[in-house]
């Protein structure tokens, strides 16, 4: 699929999709303990004298929860709740090593879907024991405290379970509704961390929006409002894959709707699910017919399988489409499928709207797409490929991408030399840069550019060519451990940059002045819609 840069994570939190999979499936496998509640059990703390008692007793206590119907797991640093949570960053990795940690309990009850978390201390005295114990409710994140005993035994087995069968009798309804653990508390407390999630958001701190959003969707797991802002953060961390899973939930929630079969198509697109893209865009056509985002979805997914020819045909279809929504709607948003840029066209004429797409297009870094819709504009109208500004503006856009392929592509062989990664790692993401330096260079191959600047046009196909050349020769060092081959390498990216920059020099000479690069933004980042007219 030809897509702009994809966004880096913004926020410390990942999908947690597997991971709260993983630990649904083992931890609600039994019907009636899901249905009396889950808990996190942390360590019971002591003074170190009485901890073999405190060991007893966090044992004993998640024993009985067990047997009493309840969902009930240890919290320790090595457990694999933990290590499975650590890996996928809803907690520091440092935790791992630490002995207390009750203060993550809050992501960690979100990640593994527990409705509360039991804490607390116990202080041995002559003839009792006391368990000073909290309840912390997941979603609320309300607590209550709770003051236990038991007599002293000699066998301090005997007293861990006196202890044990207090702490179940204690979590009666109304200590759950404390900490709002009970369904309608749950479904309340929702509302309150959606609007945290909100505000997140607004301040683009999406990791901590990501956390509210699952914790709201803890009370209240159908709400679709829920579901699409969870999504939305998802996809503005970079987990696109996460954003199918809770697009998919939505679907299923509201199967008629055809603007979440949009969407969903939309987050398939982005997560490299283009088949399921071309499913979810054609269940939407079925109610929004020649819609012009379900078309160029559908362009989109057919193009990423190979279906070219079909690919084309939807593209024809959404050509025909422009002018008649030129000024109804006044704006046309989501044109750039899974962007949240909106294309203004309500003053610009129907012929003029494949340049200002062109446009729009390159502005978002969406190259290959730019450059057709340009092309298309100046066939249609009878003129020159190009006019010269706008091959400046193409070139711009082009040196950018190749700066970064290259820099991307030092980067990693000095990696791959620190032992950052290894050698079947290296390879495949030295594949993915030579793929996208072998776009490059027959994307500018087949542009057609004036007289004037055929010149400095051809370095940069030169340019191109050699840069993909050089990650060749540096996918075989990382395939045979030729160190020629890295040495040809590195000869063909110092060619590269030389060439490039004669083409930018000839370029500034032959239209007698220093060309300034055209904006770049990254696709679906927040930027403002795009004016037409506004980059020249």
């Amino acid at each position: 699929m030809e897509y702009g840069p994809v966004n880096r994570r913004s926020g410390r939190w990942r999908l947690s999709s597997p991971l709260l999979f993983i630990l649904l499936l083992g931890l609600a496998s039994a019907g009636q303990a899901a249905a009396k509640g889950s808990l996190l059990v942390f360590p019971l703390k002591s003074h170190w004298l009485s901890q073999p008692l405190a060991e007893a007793a966090t044992a004993a206590v998640s024993d009985r929860l067990s047997h009493a119907g309840y969902t009930a797991t240890q919290v320790f640093p090595k457990s694999p709740v933990v290590q499975l949570a650590a890996s996928e960053e809803w907690i520091p990795a440092a935790a791992l090593e630490q002995d207390d940690l009750t203060t993550y309990r809050e992501p960690l009850g979100v990640a593994t879907g527990a409705d509360a978390a039991l804490f607390g201390d116990i202080a041995e005295r002559e003839t009792e024991v006391v368990l000073h114990l909290t309840l912390s409710g997941t979603v609320s994140g309300q607590e209550t405290t709770l003051e236990l005993s038991a007599p002293r035994e000699a066998d301090q087995s005997a007293t861990a379970a006196a202890l044990a069968e207090k702490v179940v009798a204690a979590l009666t309804p109304a200590v759950w509704a404390q900490i709002r653990a009970d369904v309608q508390g749950k479904r309340a407390a929702a509302a309150q961390r959606y609007a945290a999630g909100q505000a997140a958001m607004a301040a683009s701190m999406y990791g901590d929006a990501l956390l509210n959003f699952e914790a709201a969707l803890l009370g209240d797991p159908t709400n679709r409002t829920y579901l699409t802002s969870d999504a939305a953060a998802r996809g503005a961390l970079g987990d696109y894959s996460g954003a199918v899973v809770r697009m998919r939930s939505l679907a299923a929630v509201a199967p008629s709707d055809a603007e979440i079969s949009v969407q969903l198509g939309n987050a398939a697109l982005r997560a490299g699910r283009p088949a399921e893209a071309e499913a979810a865009f054609l269940g939407a056509a079925e109610d929004l017919g020649q819609d012009p985002r379900v078309v160029e979805g559908l362009a989109l997914a057919c193009k990423a399988q190979g279906k070219r020819e079909r690919a084309q045909e939807y593209y024809q279809v959404l050509v025909g489409l422009l002018p008649a929504l030129a000024n109804s709607p006044p704006t046309l948003p989501g044109l750039l499928a899974n962007s949240d840029v909106t294309v203004q066209l309500s003053d610009v004429p129907p012929e003029e709207i494949g340049r200002e797409l062109g446009r729009f297009y390159l502005a978002q870094g969406y190259l290959a797409q730019g450059v057709a819709w340009l092309l298309s504009y100046h066939r249609q109208g009878g003129r020159p490929p190009y006019d010269d500004a706008e091959y400046l503006d193409i070139a711009a856009s082009l040196d950018e991408e190749s700066s970064g392929i290259a820099a991307d592509a030092q980067g990693l062989l000095a990696g791959r030399e620190f032992g950052q990664s290894d050698d079947e790692q290296a390879s495949a993401r030295m594949q993915a840069l030579h793929d996208r330096s072998d776009a490059l260079a027959t994307l500018a191959e087949r542009m057609q550019v004036s007289p004037l600047l055929d010149p400095a046009h051809r370095y940069r196909v030169l340019a191109f060519n050699l840069l993909n050349q050089s990650n060749f020769e540096a996918l075989m060092y990382l395939q045979t451990n030729d160190s020629d081959r890295q040495k040809r390498s590195d000869l063909l990216r110092d060619a590269f940059q030389k060439s490039r920059d004669e083409a930018r020099a000839l370029a500034a000479g032959l239209m007698g002045a220093e060309a300034a690069p055209l904006p770049q933004a990254s696709p679906g980042s927040g930027h403002p819609a795009y004016v037409p007219g506004a980059s020249e």
